[in-house]
């Protein structure tokens, strides 16, 4: 696949912006040579990263919306779609302070293909199929530990049921990206796999448990330029 000198797009979340935690765990920060950075020096593309902290896929679409109607993009531009993490991600305060509610995700996962689908659809408007990501995987014990701070921990975990349950889910949200790659017959880049098969891969985590740390990134950007090279 020839990249050199082509303009990617990059619509995702914190972990393609880039952030991470830095090592006194206190606050986020944008990792300077981070996988897109890097990933750009080496491929010699022009790359516009529109991710963002916090970015779900029902908000991306207004922002895509509003992208298209501004600058409309090239046929032969590149797309690189990487959301679900935040969208599988619940409002952790109200389930601490009523566990015994029904609690809905920030996207129900009822929700979140018909959003990737429209996000999908208004690039193929223009004639580009845009490349799909898939999720890294989270150390669901130190991600409890994170969220849970300052928060009822029994409220939650009874509410979880087991802590393994925030894997599980996350891994649901995975499944529906693989299936919509698939549906669409569009590229997938499996950074989720890469991850796994990789030793400790817990280490390669910030202490939050879900933002991939510089070890992160360097398999994020292999998992890049493996793909490439694949093409």
């Amino acid at each position: 696949m020839n990249i050199e000198n082509r303009h990617i797009s990059i619509w995702g979340d914190s972990i393609l912006k880039g952030i991470i935690l830095d090592k006194t765990g206190n606050r986020y920060t944008v990792l300077k040579n981070n996988c897109v950075s890097r990933f750009a020096q080496e491929t010699h593309t022009v790359i516009t990263n529109h991710s963002s902290f916090g970015m779900t896929s029902e908000k991306a679409l207004c922002r895509i919306s509003k992208s298209i109607e501004r600058t409309q993009p090239a046929s032969n531009d590149i797309v690189l779609i990487e959301f679900g993490g935040n969208d599988c991600d619940y409002h952790w305060d109200k389930i601490s302070a009523d566990p015994s509610r029904q609690h809905d995700p920030k996207t129900p996962i009822k929700s979140f293909p018909g959003y990737l689908q429209t996000i999908i659809n208004a690039f193929k408007v223009f004639s580009i199929e845009p490349i799909l990501m898939t999720l890294p995987p989270l150390d669901p014990y130190r991600y409890f530990n994170w969220i849970s701070q300052g928060l009822n921990k029994e409220n939650i975990l009874k509410w979880l049921g087991d802590i393994n349950k925030i894997y599980r889910w996350q891994e649901a949200y995975n499944g529906i990206i693989v299936d919509t790659a698939q549906k669409n017959g569009l590229k997938l880049i499996n950074v989720r796999n890469k991850f796994l098969v990789s030793d400790r891969f817990i280490e390669r985590l910030c202490a939050d448990g879900i933002h991939p740390n510089e070890a992160g990134h360097d398999t994020l950007l292999d998992a890049f330029l493996l793909y490439v090279q694949s093409l």
